[in-house]
């Protein structure tokens, strides 16, 4: 009997001791995601204090789905506009990327020198640069521990059949359908590979409705909607880390001899890291390149939200004193282009008036009748289809100097179209002063030539204006909403 339970015990310790050499040949890559950073620098250190975690327990890559630039003035408005930005990219040791809306922002030369600085690769598959020598491909495959991951990029076509922005970001370039070049990539370039990542920018229901048709494709990095995801959809994990490097996604790919044996996917708050000492200072040097920036142009007495930005960004518009006296009734501004989250009481600097505004809007002014105005609200109000939704559509979009009321009627049932929009206006024409991305973008080409007219007034100099008429007494915000949604 006792020589049984001795052989018993031998065997037990030698399946212990052979489970524990298994497991000790296998190793981790991790592989980190972020999106929609927007130039979002004090997060950095943050970032690189997690990163260097995970480089202790195995390889590790670092990927990004879009967006990194637009949305702060020491990136977006430095002598090499987006360069800090890849700076810091490069020194955290990215590895992959693909593009986002704002990385067009400033036209075709400046996404060329962005590309140029970094010690990164950039892929995006449904975009074709017109004038040719772009670094950017479709597709890359790294090999990491024998296993052969393929990233592949793609970047929204939700607005005009192009990315969001202004025309002219987009005259040196063309694209395909982002959902439809998404599966076909997937399919085309995965033979081979052992693990596919789409690098995705074109927001999390197109990323859902790709997941449902079937991609092959393992992983979606999803950006553009500043969701907080991290879920399988029909087999293809989605994962969305809001915005401004709050979160990342980790895939913790464990492999043996270079077969894949699991993967597993963790969200993680970067607030939970320390700043790591190095980057903290290589930011701190960014915000001291132009000492204008930090500025102090006036005090605010008490918090202001967003609305209370919207409404603050829609007086400065109404009260620049516009060249001939024109003086405009009704101001509207796209709620989207409001930048700020919030302005904290205390010291307003001039770089946080800048960060209200990083695209450097313009101002363009006229007359136009309520029907106009109505018009252009309420067809903004219906965009998109149930099949490819318009991310900023049924929800009031315009803030105004004017209060109104979106009407809202029964059908769909679970998100009614709007049938009206009722003014507190006579029914004549009105001097009005809008930015230039509302007029350009929203308004009926026959009532943009017909009302209105550019100027060289950038809503930038307004708001910088405006707060600096408060002086002394500083600035209150008024954080109401004066534009609502009502039933019918």
């Amino acid at each position: 009997m006792r020589k049984i339970l001795f052989f018993l015990s031998f065997a037990l310790l030698a399946m212990v001791a052979c489970a524990e050499q298994k497991s000790s040949e296998r190793s981790h890559i991790y592989i980190i995601s972020t999106n929609d950073m927007h130039a979002n620098i004090e997060a950095m250190p943050r970032l690189a204090t997690l990163v260097k975690e995970f480089e202790a327990k195995g390889e590790v890559l670092l990927v990004d789905a879009g967006d990194r630039v637009t949305g702060n003035a020491y990136v977006d408005d430095d002598t090499e506009p987006g360069i800090p930005m890849i700076e810091l990219m490069n020194s955290v040791g990215y590895d992959v990327v693909t593009l986002g809306n704002h990385e067009f922002d400033k036209g075709h030369k400046v996404l060329n020198a962005m590309v140029e600085a970094s010690e990164f690769e950039w892929v995006c598959a449904n975009m074709t640069d017109l004038k040719g020598g772009s670094k950017i491909k479709p597709t890359t495959t790294l090999t990491v521990d024998d296993v052969d991951i393929m990233f592949a990029g793609v970047v929204a076509t939700d607005f005009k059949g192009r990315p969001m922005g202004g025309d002219s970001s987009y005259e040196h370039f063309s694209f395909t359908d982002d959902c439809t070049t998404a599966y076909e990539v997937c399919g085309s370039a995965a033979e081979g590979v052992d693990f596919v990542v789409l690098l995705s920018h074109m927001g999390y229901s197109i990323d859902c409705r790709l997941a449902q048709m079937q991609p092959r494709c393992d992983w979606i990095v999803s950006g553009h909607s500043h969701d907080t995801v991290c879920e399988p959809t029909n087999g293809v994990h989605i994962s969305q880390n809001r915005k401004d490097i709050r979160y990342v996604t980790v895939a913790d790919i464990e492999v043996e001899k270079g077969e894949i044996m699991s993967v597993s996917y963790t969200q993680i708050a970067t607030a939970d890291y320390a700043e790591d000492e190095t980057v903290r200072a290589f930011v701190d040097d960014i915000k001291a390149r132009d000492p204008e920036l930090n500025t102090v142009e006036a005090h605010a007495n008490s918090h202001a939200t967003k609305d209370g930005i919207a409404n603050f960004t829609c007086s400065a518009l109404k009260n620049y004193s516009y060249a001939d006296g024109f003086v405009p009734e009704v101001v509207f501004y796209h709620y989207g282009g409001v930048r700020l989250s919030e302005i904290k009481e205390g010291d307003v600097k001039r770089v946080d008036i800048l960060n209200n505004d990083p695209f450097v809007s313009t101002v363009y002014i006229g007359e136009m009748s309520v029907n106009e105005m109505r018009d252009f609200v309420l067809d903004k109000y219906n965009s998109g289809t149930a099949e490819k939704p318009d991310k900023e559509s049924h929800f009031v979009y315009f803030c105004s100097n004017v209060p109104y009321e979106i009407v809202l009627g029964t059908e769909p049932e679970n998100q009614p179209d709007a049938v009206d929009v009722r003014f507190d206006l006579k029914p004549r024409k009105y001097r009005v002063a809008l930015c230039n991305y509302i007029a350009e973008n929203y308004l009926d080409k026959d009532v943009l030539t017909r009302c209105l007219k550019p100027t060289d007034v950038t809503v930038r100099e307004a708001m910088l204006r405006e707060i600096r008429s408060f002086g002394e007494a500083g600035y209150t915000p008024d954080n109401n909403r004066y534009q609502v949604e009502v039933k019918e």
